[in-house]
């Protein structure tokens, strides 16, 4: 553990010597906007600020100041409600998911069009499952990390979330979605423009709203001739895998999980899903959907941006099929009896380590065997008896050893 030390213990302990001995006796609360005197040992600020309180590295960062530890931010989180970081956290997060899978869809498409083609399908993957990282480390310690309209409703079914809560995360979800999607097109935009316009003039404005057209940077659309019947299927077991991830990571009996994990093996799903699912056009969450549909119609102000038939299935089979996935996991493959996982960790080291004793215990008698068999017959035992030392050495305290006799 780090070690703080008060200005006497300092001055004890450098022999009388403290240097900058002001500093060294301001109080621990102070609210001078620059940080103190760094002691010796002490790392500066920055990310150097991880290290700070853990038990595995023998770190001490100077307390920080300025801004994150002055009053006027005490004041604001006094009087600040709740619910404004709640819902700016919902959106945060969604916004982080759309905007680095957009962006990289963005980069593939328009350097295709170009003739310089930059990126493909696995680049897109990518890209979503990191957005997803980062929005759950940046922004669910805030909210509860929700970033999906039908996650939120799964957690009122589920867990009890307040359903008063419920449409207000939901309208925040969406407006990250929103926003993320004309932050894309004021970053592209020209581009995005000229291949509209392109596309007018060979008479092809139709394919304006197809996945490989400027629209379907930011909104989902079909994919040409593909049955509905088909759409509805792939969206349903992409949404069911997707939903059984993130109800796995959820649950405090799994001993698979920790929370280091759990943002990248949820990421890692929604990326799954985009190599294996996408050719069939996949939406998987409602906010992505209905925010960047929503942004779409503004960009482009037409009805084209919302497919009949379409827009309804893509923005409401995702919730079915995501309840259907987590019901599927808290019914057969999660157990109420099973213990939490530090619990259940403790017992498998436990058992562990009653199966190294045992086996350990039958390897030394194995030997002794052979070390009684070799005196019997008059052979040297040494070479045995060596082996049994240095097996004693290298394995964890065991019961006793045998007395090796020297006659049967």
């Amino acid at each position: 553990m780090p070690t703080y030390l008060t200005a006497d213990e300092l001055k004890s302990h450098d022999g009388g010597r403290v240097d900058d001995a002001d500093d060294v006796k301001e109080p621990q609360n102070h609210h001078q906007f620059q940080r103190r005197h760094r002691t010796p040992g002490e790392l500066e600020l920055g990310a150097t600020e991880i290290a700070e309180g853990r038990n595995d590295v023998q770190r001490q960062v100077v307390p920080s100041s300025g801004l994150a530890d002055s009053k006027l931010r005490h004041m604001w989180e006094q009087n600040r409600p709740d619910w404004i970081g709640a819902l700016f956290a919902e959106a945060v997060g969604v916004w982080f998911y759309c905007i680095a899978g957009e962006t990289a869809t963005a980069t593939l498409l328009l350097t295709t069009v170009a003739g310089n083609p930059q990126g493909n399908l696995t680049m897109i993957g990518f890209a979503y499952a990191l957005g997803i990282t980062f929005a759950i480390v940046v922004a669910a310690s805030t909210s509860g990390g929700h970033f999906h309209p039908a996650i939120t409703i799964a957690q009122v079914i589920f867990k009890g979330f307040p359903v008063r809560k419920a449409p207000f995360y939901i309208l925040a979800q969406l407006i990250g979605g929103f926003i993320a999607a004309l932050m894309v097109y004021a970053m592209y935009k020209a581009e995005m423009d000229a291949f509209s316009a392109a596309l007018i003039a060979g008479g092809k404005r139709a394919q304006i709203f197809t996945p490989e057209g400027p629209a379907g940077i930011i909104a989902i659309f079909p994919n040409p001739g593909r049955p509905l019947s088909q759409v509805f299927a792939t969206e349903f077991f992409a949404d069911m895998f997707i939903a059984m991830v993130i109800w796995s990571q959820l649950d405090s009996q799994n001993i698979f999980v920790n929370p280091v994990s759990a943002p990248y093996t949820i990421g890692l799903a929604f990326a799954v899903a985009v190599w294996g699912f996408s050719t069939g056009t996949i939406v998987t969450n409602t906010a992505r959907d209905l925010g960047a549909r929503f942004a779409c119609g503004v960009i482009w102000k037409t009805s084209e941006c919302f497919p009949p038939k379409y827009s309804a299935l893509a923005a409401l089979t995702n919730i079915p099929a995501t309840l259907f996935g987590i019901s599927l996991y808290t019914f057969l493959l999660s157990d109420t009896r099973r213990p939490p996982a530090a619990v259940g960790l403790q017992h498998f080291h436990e058992e562990e380590q009653r199966r190294f004793e045992r086996n350990t215990s039958k390897h030394d008698e194995l030997l002794d065997a052979r070390i009684e068999r070799a005196i019997s017959r008059g052979a040297d035992p040494n070479k045995l008896m060596a082996k049994r030392s240095r097996a004693m050495s290298a394995s964890s305290p065991v019961s006793p050893a045998k007395p090796v006799s020297n006659s049967k």
